[in-house]
């Protein structure tokens, strides 16, 4: 063997050699996530509160209900990012429909309550942007929230699924829908959704948003 072709057959062995090396030292963590990814947008935060009801603030309760939904999706099925998870981040539209772009979200849903200066108004309301994109994920969430009403015998009376010309729908990639999950101003709701327990209003409400979040992703 002449010396030029052992010189290149060292060079190639050492090129292997570095090439099963750097294989064997990717981590775990870098194959594909084939998890279902989900983006959670509470509501509101930061300069802007929301509606308040008594010492009740819609930002706070928003977040609390998008953390707890986010703690019931198992992490091995399901990737879940929020756009925001403090209360005082203040985010527009636009800015939550990008953080969720970023993380190549599957489906967005926009976390609220509502608030009526009729303190004995109460009722589930779902909503979408452009009717392809959004309005059969809007459907599922409508269809499978049964959470009962504060009588805790019947179920939440619902209004039917809204067009709403929102930005953080329109301008998300992904199926995205808003959620306005009772009336926090509601007299009786209002008494419930002080409770943070782990049987609370506030747990109710996010079960039942991940069973829409579970019907829609199929999994």
């Amino acid at each position: 063997m002449s010396l030029a072709h052992a010189h290149r057959e060292l060079k190639r062995a050492s090129i292997i050699a570095l090439a099963l090396a750097l294989l064997m030292s990717v981590p775990a963590a870098a194959a594909i996530d084939s998890r279902y990814r989900a983006c959670l947008d509470p509501g509101h935060g930061g300069t802007d509160p929301g509606a308040t009801a008594g010492t009740l603030v819609e930002k706070e309760l928003n977040l609390d209900i998008a953390q707890r939904v986010r703690a019931l999706l198992d992490t091995t099925t399901y990737n879940v990012t929020l756009t925001r998870d403090d209360n005082n981040t203040t985010l527009g539209n636009s800015a939550r429909a990008q953080i969720c772009n970023a993380a190549s979200a599957q489906l967005v849903l926009s976390i609220h309550l509502n608030a009526s200066t009729d303190t004995t108004a109460d009722y589930a309301w779902f909503f979408y942007g452009k009717p392809q994109k959004d309005k059969a994920f809007a459907a599922t969430m409508d269809v499978n929230y049964k959470i009962l009403d504060t009588t805790g015998k019947n179920l939440l009376a619902h209004k039917a699924i809204t067009n709403f010309a929102n930005g953080t729908l329109l301008k998300s990639n992904a199926p995205a829908a808003l959620a306005e999950g009772l009336f926090m101003s509601n007299a009786q709701e209002q008494a419930l959704l002080a409770s943070t327990d782990a049987s609370s209003r506030r747990q109710q409400i996010a079960e039942q948003l991940v069973a829409g979040i579970r019907a829609f992703a199929g999994r």
